[in-house]
C-alpha cells in the first residue's frame, strides 16, 4: 500500500511510514488522537502533506496570488484554492491550477459571509482602544465558518453558528492552528513577498488539519 502523505510504498497494515514518519493509521487530514494536546501531531501531518506535494502547491499558490487581487471574482478563487488544499490533505488528488477556476457553487454564501465579516471588522476599528483587538478576536471566531461554507455548502447563519460552537468546544487547537498557520503564511512576505507561495499552502494545511478533525457531518 502507499503512504497517503509521501506516496511511498509501505507494508500493508503499517501504522507508521518508514519514509516520512507519518502516522498512517488515519487518512490525511484526520488526526487519530483527541483532546486539546494533539497540536504537535496535527502540525506534523500538515508538514508531511506539504512536503509530499510541494511543487504542485507552489504552482497553485503562485497562480492564486496573481488572480486573487481581482475584485469579487477573488471570492471564487478563494473557494477554489481552499478546496484544492482540502483535496490534497485528504489524499484525493494533486493540487492543480484548474482547481482555482471551477468552484463557484458556494460563491453567493461565501461572498455574503466575507462581506459581513469585513463590515463588522471595519466598524470595530472605529471603536477606541479595544476596537482593533475586538476585530482580531472576531476574525478568529468566524474563520472556521468559511471552510464550512466552501466544503459543506453551509448557509451564512449556519456557518456562524457552527464556527462559534466549534471554537468553544476546541478552543486551544483552533487558536494554535489560527496563530501558527497565519504566522507561517505571512512569513513568506519577509523574503521579498516571493516566499509566500511556499509558506501560504503550509499555513493553510495546518488550519485544514484542525478543520478535518472537527468538520461538520
Amino acid at each position: 500500500m502507499q503512504c497517503p502523505f509521501c506516496m511511498e510504498e509501505v507494508l500493508d497494515g503499517a501504522v507508521k511510514c518508514k519514509h516520512c514518519g507519518s502516522n498512517i493509521g488515519a487518512q490525511p487530514g484526520q488526526v487519530a488522537t483527541s483532546g486539546q494536546s494533539d497540536f504537535a501531531e496535527l502540525f506534523t501531518s500538515a508538514v508531511n502533506v506539504w512536503k509530499a506535494n510541494l511543487v504542485d502547491l507552489i504552482v497553485l499558490s503562485l497562480v492564486f496570488m496573481l488572480v486573487v487581487w481581482i475584485p469579487i471574482a477573488n471570492v471564487g478563487f478563494i473557494s477554489g484554492y481552499t478546496r484544492s488544499l482540502l483535496k490534497v490533505a485528504r489524499g484525493q488528488g494533486r493540487a492543480q491550477v484548474g482547481d482555482l477556476f471551477n468552484n463557484w457553487d458556494c460563491f453567493a454564501n461565501l461572498l455574503a459571509y466575507l462581506v459581513l465579516n469585513l463590515v463588522a471588522m471595519v466598524v470595530l476599528h472605529f471603536v477606541p482602544i479595544i476596537g482593533p483587538l475586538a476585530a482580531m478576536v472576531l476574525g478568529f471566531f468566524v474563520a472556521p465558518g468559511m471552510y464550512a461554507i466552501i466544503d459543506k455548502d453551509f448557509g451564512v447563519i449556519e456557518a456562524y453558528k457552527w464556527s462559534f460552537e466549534s471554537i468553544q468546544a476546541n478552543f486551544v487547537n483552533w487558536l494554535l492552528a489560527y496563530l501558527v498557520g497565519n504566522v507561517i503564511s505571512c512569513a513568506g512576505m519577509i523574503a521579498l513577498f516571493v516566499g509566500i507561495i511556499v509558506t501560504a499552502p503550509l499555513g493553510g494545511l495546518i488550519y485544514i488539519q484542525q478543520y478535518e478533525k472537527v468538520k461538520p457531518a
